[in-house]
């Protein structure tokens, strides 16, 4: 092979290995998850489907929630946020596959924008647990474990895809989110 065939096979090399570290890192910031503090406050290790059946005997604990938003709402005592629960995946991320053990909601006293919240975010939450709220889903009575935040990752919000808009969903930080 002459130098200058293997010149060109080093250069395309090297574009790639450069092109491949530009996209990472890149993409590395679509990865992060909950903050190392926080995730050092997590004293609660069972399932949601334990936590929301006697989530008054967890109180206290600390617990790393995730899910997508179903409904925001601010008033003068602070901001409610009723999520519907998906299990986290190894990135702190809400995983989209897998189906939802149910809900449940973050009570702060602090006013958080529903614009920043809205509807169909998935967000991750570490907070502390604080009891039970009572609360209809339609006709059927559902207990929802109440957390107070302390971290809110909130991570992507998707649209719901319309006739006109029935093309695929990509990763994290691709084309297709909403």
């Amino acid at each position: 092979m002459s130098f200058s065939a293997r010149r060109g096979k080093t250069a395309i090399w090297i574009g790639a290995a450069i092109a491949f570290s530009v996209s990472f890192l890149g993409l590395s910031g679509c990865v992060s998850g909950v903050s190392d503090y926080s995730r050092a406050m997590v004293t609660y290790q069972g399932s949601f489907p334990e936590l929301q059946g006697a989530p008054d005997q967890h109180r206290g604990q600390v617990a790393m929630l995730g899910g997508r938003i179903v409904e925001t709402t601010p008033s003068a005592e602070g901001t409610e946020i009723v999520v519907l629960q998906l299990p986290l995946g190894s990135t702190d991320k809400p995983a989209m596959d897998q189906a939802s053990e149910g809900r449940f909601l973050i009570s702060t006293p602090e006013f958080l924008d529903p614009a920043a919240y809205r509807k169909l975010t998935l967000i991750t939450v570490v907070g502390e647990v604080t009891g039970h709220e009572e609360r209809p889903v339609g006709d059927y009575p559902y207990t929802l474990p109440v957390l107070r935040p302390r971290e809110i990752l909130s991570l992507i919000h998707i649209s719901e895809p319309t006739r006109q808009d029935t093309r695929s969903r990509m990763g994290c930080c691709g084309g297709g989110w909403g």
